[in-house]
């Protein structure tokens, strides 16, 4: 069982996975193309599917562990600022973003100690939780995080919002959006209609970001 649920931490694998989407471009710039993008673009990164995704598969595709573990929502706000001397800003908000984690620790948390109660009682009947945990030397918070190593510190995964930020230089043109970073450039297809940017995916063939697009930022 610590196993399964020690896999499940795959969280951390999942919110290095936005970092990805925000990191791509390549191209050529176009004043008149460019002159559409410059302010600042918001958007709602919704990660709940791709999270409980990651955390299903590590707990071995158990549907009635998945049960316990769940999450309802994992959302970051995110904008994307572009400047007219072609440079942009990517940057997560730390409110969203801690929203976020605290909902995940309690579910986790929460999950956890349903499942534990639910097996001491099927197991072990003539047993109280207390009596359980002091059979077994631990206490409820220890036992959490032996089993899943810590991985869901929340310092830990507020740090995560440093992998979603970016900054570099931008140029767009004929419906392509080039961001480079430190790291390089890749390619980023995108539409503009009036006051909302929609990167729509076209191109992209890392599956496991496919669930992200399109994705529509809103200008500020």
């Amino acid at each position: 069982m610590k196993q399964n649920l020690s896999k499940s931490a795959a969280l951390g694998v999942a919110l290095s996975l936005l970092c990805a989407i925000l990191l791509v471009c390549s191209g050529c710039g176009g004043n008149k193309d460019k002159e559409a993008l410059i302010g600042e673009w918001e958007t709602s990164l919704d990660l709940t599917d791709m999270i409980n995704d990651e955390m299903k598969a590590g707990a071995g595709n158990d549907e009635e562990l998945m049960r316990y573990f769940t999450i309802s929502d994992f959302s970051v706000a995110l904008t994307l600022t572009f400047r007219d001397d072609d440079t942009y800003t990517l940057s997560a908000d730390q409110a969203s973003m801690e929203k976020s984690v605290d909902h995940v620790i309690e579910t986790l948390r929460n999950g956890f100690s349903s499942y534990l109660e639910d097996m001491v009682a099927q197991e072990y009947p003539e047993m109280t939780m207390d009596e359980f945990f002091e059979a077994a030397g631990t206490t409820m918070d220890e036992f959490f995080d032996e089993t899943f190593g810590g991985a869901f510190d929340k310092e830990n995964l507020m740090s995560s919002t440093d992998d979603m930020e970016s900054s570099g230089t931008f140029s767009a043109k004929n419906g392509i959006l080039t961001l480079t970073d430190e790291e390089g450039p890749g390619l980023e297809a995108y539409e503009l209609d009036g006051d909302k940017l929609t990167l729509t995916g076209q191109g992209v063939e890392d599956s496991s970001l496919m669930g992200l697009y399109p994705l529509a930022f809103t200008k500020k």
